[in-house]
């Protein structure tokens, strides 16, 4: 076994059974530190068009450590740097319907342009009312808002239904015709004549241009429903799997064409489900076939995924769960079967995921690599040890059939730490009921409860079997034909680009400074302006250009190897250049001899030059040329001896953009010569607009 260290946090270039190599980096710790509460119920989700963005969630109970129990809340984490570093929030409990008091049973899913959603059963512990409710984020869960109700219940009518184990899939699929559609299923329990409880698995969904779920409906028949997982194909389907506590449990399933408008007609689902697996040894209460010994919650529950690539298992649809067939120890099994369009299933016979033969592997969740159609298993294994466990990863790269066991964590975790810590509902915290995982372009990513600091956090590992099963993989935007987009402006980025290439059809971002690391951003401004992109904050020397047209045939539009003197960015990069709205460019940027840390701005505020000179109206002052300068709304502060100057008179002279820009103005004010003294250094900035905090980069001019 090789070891090395990135540019960026260490990593193991570990030998695969095939002689090729894959990428681990792992234990990254994700929650607070300091933080002595416990967590678990993670799930994870990264942007599909950018892989350094990634969110988790865990339920946190606030006060536990200190007090045995405490408040469930929703904590959720951000990384945008791929997961080496992390910044924790709590999820509101302000909803339109009421504030809650408590929120639990979180998960995170991500749509096809980049928008995150976490959902999250609220609780209120003084009454009976419950609501599943969808939040977003469009800053790249720095944020989350908006909370749209799925279902609620006030909890004032004589037979309320309470709401459980809610789960949320987007249908990101370049081929579907229900792209970007957000689905959701949940358990809803209440009495039915002769006072038993009933519960049915609900479902609904919101499309992209909707502001409301559908009407929720019954995908299941009443009985004891737990544990729903839902997963959309390549073309619009939806699928559904949980499971049934009865004589014997099973499996459930459901499946849609039509994104959920129908489900499966009663000749293929004469109960208004299918049964599709009878447990050997489940281990769901109540009268689990057998206990794992230090794990105080356990479930059997499935969880579900479809290969939504271009393979040749395309539509195959997997199913996982964790059972026991001998009373001695939990293994994770696996189904498949292809898609039923609309007949009965008709899947594979089960086999076991891990080949191991001793331990128990449990709390098993699947993600199909919608690049590659690989198939990833995620886990807590006991073969390690037999008090403690690890998170592990099973990969398969043919349909199943064979899968490669990687030791994800390299710390064993107890799992009786803190596992008697109690929520406000009174149930015990675990280390379950799941494990986050999420896979794309070739890039497995877990997340999972670790208590190897004593007590129980969250921490993060990434496995990178790369495009062809060695080294680390290069940026997502490498390559012309696949540019970061940028929504919105202003812009900012920060990446690592020490493992980008260059092309062989990648042009000179300037004459004269063919470089390599390469990576490639797109804009479509939606008016006309004129756009700043500097790299002043960058490690490394860069180049940037700008093109129009398309990748092997580009038309040069500016470019910028060194940044003007003033701006004291000798080996950065800072250029302006005319846009036009609805007209698509590209923005090339090039390390001089190597890549490093990029930091990109695109849209701020931005001065390219300097001039004291007399102004429109006659008195001496700052001629400023650049860009993104909003009209009645920027102002210019010069900084001398560590006092900052803001001038109080701004006039804007420069052409008039279609987003209300300039791209010249002048700030002034009385005795101005006394605060630019002739031979003395200062400052210059603008900020707009006013208030915002967002500035150019310093600009040091001399008089």
């Amino acid at each position: 076994m090789c070891a090395v260290l990135s540019a960026l946090g260490g990593f193991l270039l570990i030998p695969r059974v095939d002689g090729a190599l894959f990428v681990l980096r792992a234990d990254v710790r994700v929650s607070p530190s300091d933080d002595p509460d416990p967590r678990d119920e993670t799930s994870l989700s990264v942007n599909p068009l950018d892989d350094r963005s990634i969110v988790g969630v865990s339920k946190v109970i606030i006060g536990g450590a200190a007090a045995g129990a405490g408040i469930s809340r929703v904590a959720y984490y951000h990384s945008s740097d791929g997961g080496l570093t992390w910044v924790t929030s709590l999820l509101p409990l302000e909803t339109n319907e009421r504030t809650f008091t408590l929120a639990t049973d979180p998960s995170v899913a991500c749509d096809a342009n980049g928008a995150f959603y976490i959902c999250a059963l609220m609780l209120d512990n003084q009454s009976r009312a419950s609501g599943v409710h969808v939040f977003k984020s469009t800053n790249g869960g720095q944020t989350f808002s908006n909370p749209i109700a799925v279902t609620y219940e006030d909890g004032l009518s004589l037979n309320p239904k309470l709401n459980d184990k809610c789960y949320i899939t987007v249908d990101a699929s370049a081929s579907s015709p229900f792209k970007n559609t957000i689905y959701a299923v949940w358990s809803s329990t209440d009495l039915d004549p002769l006072g038993s409880p009933r519960a049915t698995m609900r479902f609904s969904y919101l499309r992209p241009t909707g502001t409301a779920f559908s009407q929720s409906r019954a995908i299941s028949h009443e009985g004891d429903m737990r544990g729903g997982s839902i997963t959309t194909g390549p073309n619009g389907e939806v699928y559904a799997a949980w499971e049934g506590i009865g004589s014997p449990k099973v499996i459930l399933f459901n499946a849609s064409t039509d994104g959920g408008v129908t489900f499966l007609p009663s000749e293929a689902a004469p109960g208004g489900d299918v049964n599709i697996h009878n447990f050997m040894g489940s281990l769901s209460p109540p009268n689990p076939t057998m206990i794992i010994q230090g794990v105080a919650r356990m479930n059997s529950f499935p969880v579900i995924d479809c290969d939504r690539s271009n393979g040749p298992s395309r539509g195959m649809i997997y199913i996982v769960w964790a059972e026991t067939s001998n009373r001695i120890d939990a293994d994770v099994f696996i189904e498949n079967f292809p898609p039923p369009n609309g007949a009965r299933p008709t899947p594979n016979i089960p086999t076991r995921v891990t080949s191991i033969g001793f331990g128990d592997q449990f709390f098993p969740w699947v993600r199909v690599d919608s690049s590659s159609g690989s198939i990833n298993v995620a886990y807590y294994d006991r073969r390690d040890s037999a008090s403690g466990v690890n998170a592990y990863l099973s990969h398969s790269t043919d349909g199943g059939a064979s899968f490669e066991d990687i030791k994800v964590s390299s710390a064993v975790t107890n799992p009786i730490i803190q596992a008697d810590i109690r929520g406000a509902n009174g149930s015990s915290i675990g280390i379950g009921d799941y494990i986050g995982l999420t896979a794309n372009r070739g890039k497995t990513q877990l997340l999972w409860s670790d208590t190897r600091s004593v007590k129980q956090e969250i921490f993060f590992g990434v496995v990178d079997f790369g495009s062809t099963g060695g080294g680390p993989s290069t940026p997502f935007n490498d390559a012309c034909t696949s540019p970061t987009p940028i929504a919105a402006l202003p812009y900012s980025d920060s990446a690592d680009t020490t493992t980008a290439t260059v092309s062989g059809d990648d042009p000179q971002a300037c004459p004269g400074t063919q470089g390599g690391n390469t990576v490639w951003y797109s804009l479509t401004p939606p008016a006309d302006t004129v756009i700043g992109v500097d790299t002043a904050g960058s490690d490394y020397d860069t180049a940037v250009a700008v093109y129009l047209g398309n990748c092997g045939g580009l038309v040069p539009v500016a470019c910028n190897d060194d940044a003007a003197p003033g701006t004291g960015l000798a080996t950065r990069s800072l250029l302006t250049f005319p846009a036009s709205a609805g007209i698509p460019y590209l923005i090339e940027v090039s390390g001089k001899t190597t890549g490093g840390l990029l930091k990109l701005r695109v849209g701020f505020p931005t001065v390219a030059s300097l001039e004291y000179t007399t102004g429109p109206d006659g008195s001496a002052s700052l001629r400023v040329t650049g860009s993104g300068f909003l009209v009645n709304n920027s102002q210019v502060i010069v900084t001398r001896d560590g006092d900052e100057i803001a001038l109080p008179f701004t006039f804007y002279t420069g052409a008039r953009q279609a987003d209300g820009t300039v791209t010249e103005l002048f700030g002034t004010r009385k005795k101005l010569k006394k605060v630019v003294p002739g031979g003395i250094p200062v400052i210059v900035r603008v900020e707009s607009p006013v208030g915002s905090g967002r500035f150019s980069l310093p600009f040091t001019f001399v008089r």
